[in-house]
């Protein structure tokens, strides 16, 4: 009996032994950022149902500084339910700098129904000419 759990015991060690000395480090893949292939995401994320994962893909167009959402963020400028999209659009247009989608956050602090998105997007637009809109970042060649 003491031999056997001995043999067990090395016949253990020996495979435990063995399975470190042949594994292989896992290979880091490459990354690629595809430009086109984020903003279709982003696009689709805009059309979700859902108003949290629409908000966030709304604002992360705005981050992106990409220059082929200017015409999606203004069709949701004018034409989303949501106030909470509509200023998140007026907010990433702006930082964007386009100046189709800050003329039209010009437009929306004149004329849209709500007060509360006139007053937000009066100031953003404000703050475009101001100067005080952050720099577009690396995405932003469009």
């Amino acid at each position: 009996m003491k031999k056997m759990s001995m043999l067990f015991v090395v016949l253990l060690s020996v495979f435990l032994s063995g399975v470190n000395l042949f594994s292989q480090p896992v290979p880091k893949r490459s990354i690629e950022l595809n430009e086109n292939q984020i903003f279709e995401n982003l696009l689709i994320g805009t059309k979700s149902c859902n108003k949290g994962l629409c908000a966030s893909c709304v604002y992360l167009m705005g981050e992106m500084c990409c220059k082929k959402s200017v015409i999606p963020l203004m069709a949701l400028l004018h034409s989303a339910e949501c106030e909470e999209i509509r200023i998140l659009s007026a907010l990433s247009l702006c930082k964007i700098g386009d100046e189709r989608g800050v003329y039209a956050v010009k437009r929306s602090a004149i004329y849209d129904d709500s007060e509360r998105v006139k007053r937000l997007c009066g100031i953003f637009y404000n703050a475009v000419l101001a100067g005080y809109v952050p720099a577009p970042t690396k995405l932003s060649k469009g």
